[in-house]
């Protein structure tokens, strides 16, 4: 069993091979910008002979600036058990929960903040689909008011923009 120490070595490996497989890429959003040849730069990495699976991003809303990457090895994707996974992204899979997710990433809101915004039509709705989206840990409570975690920004953009049609 690999210790926690060298498990950690070897995910930092894998951050920097990332970060020098993307310096030098565009600051400018695009589909059709060029981008580093990521799936070569994974399969380089140190402890990874089968590759690994990669996201990240540096992002800033109206409600802040985040950075963010992950990367799993592709033996821990294959072999893990997805039954929590699975969870978070069924809460998800509801219009209404996307719309309020949308509408955190500009910045807090309470359920009432929400009706008045007609993404819900009452504050019970908001109130069904929050505590599904807490449950699941999308979102937390601060001072009142709802709010996408940090952590979740920019998984919660690459899971939008890996379900474009591409």
């Amino acid at each position: 069993m690999t210790s926690d120490a060298s498990r950690l070595d070897a995910l930092e490996a894998r951050v920097a091979a990332l970060e020098s497989a993307l310096a030098g890429s565009s600051d400018t959003p695009s589909r059709d910008m060029d981008l580093p040849d990521l799936p070569t730069a994974m399969r380089a990495l140190e402890g990874c002979d089968n590759g690994a699976v990669a996201f990240g991003g540096s992002v800033t809303t109206d409600s802040g600036t985040y950075d963010y990457q992950w990367a799993r090895p592709t033996e821990w994707v294959s072999a893990h058990d997805w039954s929590e996974q699975i969870e978070r992204l069924a809460a998800l899979a509801h219009p209404v929960r996307g719309e309020i997710l949308r509408h955190l990433l500009a910045a807090p809101a309470t359920a009432a903040d929400l009706v008045a915004a007609e993404v819900v039509t009452s504050t019970g709705t908001a109130y069904h689909h929050l505590n599904a989206l807490h449950a699941a840990g999308w979102v937390d409570k601060e001072h009142g008011a709802f709010v996408l975690r940090p952590a979740r920004v920019i998984p919660l953009m690459a899971i939008i923009t890996a379900a474009e049609a591409h």
